[in-house]
């Protein structure tokens, strides 16, 4: 699961899981301090490629 959100409406935001098998993922690597992350395209998104974070378990997209 990928967990959307957009942190600028704060903590209260409208959170959204996807299934990771809805996304077409395509990039999965490390940033500069090793954490993972993914870039991944979604229906639902049509403007372009989206990145979420491996934190505390979960995928977490913040579109903000």
């Amino acid at each position: 699961m990928i967990k959307v959100f957009n942190s600028a409406y704060g903590r209260n935001s409208e959170a959204r899981e996807i299934p990771l098998d809805e996304v077409t993922v395509h990039t999965i690597k490390l940033d500069y301090d090793g954490a993972p992350y993914m870039l991944f395209e979604h229906a639902d998104f049509p403007l372009g490629a989206l990145k979420a974070q491996f934190r505390n378990d979960v995928w977490e997209c913040d579109l903000d």
